[in-house]
């Protein structure tokens, strides 16, 4: 009997292990702790926006006092991580970036 041999292709076999050491990187990453500061003022946003705040010893949730515009299901909890993932800013766009607003369609003047 011949024994079986596995031949792997080079690519497929960079690709995984890139994979891996990107997943590693990722896992091994962690995000600065929030300060005390930015808690009250999350509590304070939170509160100014209408929501319930509920603290744990070692968690606080933000949970909406009135329930979604026609919907029959209740209101969902976010977590402070969520509450500062949904209300943050997004990035200003760099001074080299230009923007135009330009209607859709081919444009005037196109013999329409």
């Amino acid at each position: 009997m011949r024994a079986l041999t596995v031949r792997y292709n080079a690519g497929v076999r960079l690709f995984y292990s890139s994979m891996a050491i990107l997943l590693a990187t990722g896992c091994a990453s962690t995000p600065a702790p929030r300060t005390p500061e930015r808690h009250a003022a999350n509590i304070a946003a939170a509160q100014a926006a209408g929501y319930r705040v509920i603290s744990t010893s070692d968690r606080t949730i933000f949970c909406p006092t009135a329930p979604p515009t026609g919907s029959h299901i209740g209101s969902m909890c976010l977590s402070e991580g969520e509450w500062e993932a949904a209300t943050r800013q997004p990035p200003t766009p760099s001074p080299s970036v230009h923007v135009t607003n330009q209607s859709p369609g081919p444009g005037a003047g196109a013999g329409h």
